[in-house]
């Protein structure tokens, strides 16, 4: 249940109105937000994935609240990209920087869910691995810009 709320919340505070950046310091708000959203959606898919794998969630659980986080997680990233950045280095190497990062979440998690549907353990667990990677260096990257 905690799960689905967490979903929740990562859907309705990243599918608002986007407004433009109006320097690089909002702008870098704005993308430390992003990643912070995103990684609470991936965590949310790692908890359910653990969950299920040591037995305490059936599969019919499972699927939706890993499309929940795929979902939130390509939320995440549409708001971002439509953020209008200032005409700067400095927010262009955010952008570059973030771009990657939100991607291979998306990416991680696709697979995660994708591997539970086929029921395939050996590739769940390999697809979780991606997706903890993706979401400890979005992590870091929040950390690094204020999240």
């Amino acid at each position: 249940m905690r799960l689905g709320l967490v979903l929740a919340l990562c859907t309705a505070a990243t599918t608002g109105c986007v407004a433009p950046a109006t320097d690089t310091a909002s702008y870098e708000q704005k993308a430390a937000s992003a990643a912070t959203a995103a990684v609470s959606a991936a965590r949310a898919a790692l908890i359910a994935e653990q969950t299920y794998v040591t037995g305490r969630m059936t599969s019919a659980y499972l699927e939706p609240v890993l499309v929940g986080a795929e979902d939130a997680l390509g939320s995440v990233q549409n708001s971002f990209d439509s953020v209008q950045p200032p005409a700067t280095s400095a927010s262009d190497a955010l952008r570059s920087a973030l771009d990657p990062l939100l991607q291979n979440a998306s990416s991680a998690a696709t697979d995660l869910r994708i591997a539970a549907r086929r029921d395939r353990m050996a590739d769940l667990t390999s697809a979780a691995h991606d997706l903890r990677a993706a979401a400890d260096h979005l992590d870091t990257f929040a950390k690094e810009h204020g999240g």
